[in-house]
């Protein structure tokens, strides 16, 4: 496989993106352990956070304009 071209281009792509991830995943768990256990829903700086029943996170992006207007 390391002969496929396609295959070296991935590997590059994965290699060249994965400190990006690594530090997603990192604020993403950071910012699960900052919002309140009793809260439905968290927001701010173009961000919302929503609780679901069963008790997970789930992140959303907000508009700019919406982030913006909140401030």
């Amino acid at each position: 496989m390391s002969g496929s071209n396609s295959w070296a281009e991935l590997a590059v792509t994965f290699r060249r993106t994965r400190p990006a991830f690594l530090a997603h995943e990192e604020a993403k768990a950071e910012l699960k352990k900052m919002m309140p256990e009793d809260a439905k829903e968290a927001s701010g700086c173009g961000l919302r956070a929503k609780r679901s029943k069963s008790g997970a996170v789930s992140f959303e992006l907000l508009d700019q304009e919406v982030a913006n207007a909140a401030l």
